[in-house]
């Protein structure tokens, strides 16, 4: 390597340092100015950014967990480390995913928060929950309900958020299945039940180990029969047997 070429690559050494940290400083200026410790709080501003997707939590039910926790910011000036038990607080109440809180320039406290995500709800003979896109349970809230896949009947925990939660996910992802399938029912003796909202009744298949050939079967069912399919004509599509699809007539589901 010439001499030259060594001079061009110290040089574009230089340059780049420079501009990572000149990057960084800008950066710190601007975190820095969004927090200001030596103003006393006279306001909590509480942000829901996803209100308008969830209402699982309001302002309110954030400044009774504050006032409870002894963090009630106003009239008191907020250190850096009280902003992070602020945070840490309001990410504790179990429909919060993230909270974020600091100091505006005008002395208000601001709590920006986004709430957990749902995926399905869970309905067992022993208790109801969420399950979100964490796999971790929530709980169901008593004042707002979200229109979600629905997963009944002998469900353990441990399921919902791991096989069972793929297979919805799965399920869901399919245009047919998603705009088809209301339920999902698991049986007592092990059957899975795909509760249907028009046509026939339920489709049942055995576990989820061939849950995908499965569905491929049904779908073609449903492709080369669709009269038959799309009717009252049959309560029950069962699944169940290898190359085999048993049909119950009845209209009830």
């Amino acid at each position: 390597m010439n001499a030259t070429v060594k001079k061009i690559l110290k040089i574009t050494g230089i340059v780049l340092i420079v501009t990572v940290l000149s990057g960084y400083a800008v950066f710190a200026a601007v975190v820095t100015s969004n927090y200001h410790p030596d103003k006393m709080c006279n306001n909590v501003v509480v942000n829901i950014l996803d209100f308008d997707k969830y209402k699982f939590i309001n302002e309110s039910t954030v400044y009774v967990t504050l006032k409870k926790a002894g963090l009630n910011p106003v009239g008191r000036t907020v250190t850096h480390q009280m902003s992070d038990r602020i945070e840490k607080c309001v990410a504790s109440i179990n429909v919060v995913r993230s909270a974020i809180c600091y100091v505006a320039s005008n002395g208000d406290v601001v709590i920006n928060i986004t709430q957990r995500d749902p995926v399905y709800r869970v309905i067992t003979p022993k208790r109801s929950y969420y399950v979100d896109i964490d796999r971790k349970t929530m709980p169901v809230s008593k004042t707002f309900t979200t229109l979600l896949p629905l997963v009944t009947g002998y469900v353990t925990e441990e399921m919902a958020t791991g096989a069972v939660y793929d297979f919805i996910t799965d399920l869901y992802s399919r245009q047919f299945w998603k705009n088809h399938i209301g339920q999902v029912n698991f049986t007592a003796d092990g059957n899975i039940e795909l509760i249907t909202k028009i046509g026939a009744g339920k489709i049942i298949i055995n576990d989820l180990s061939t849950y995908k050939t499965k569905l491929k079967q049904a779908e073609d069912w449903y492709k080369q029969y669709p009269k038959q399919a799309w009717s009252n004509k049959y309560s029950v599509v069962d699944m169940r047997y290898n190359n085999l699809i048993y049909c119950k007539k009845g209209g009830n589901k």
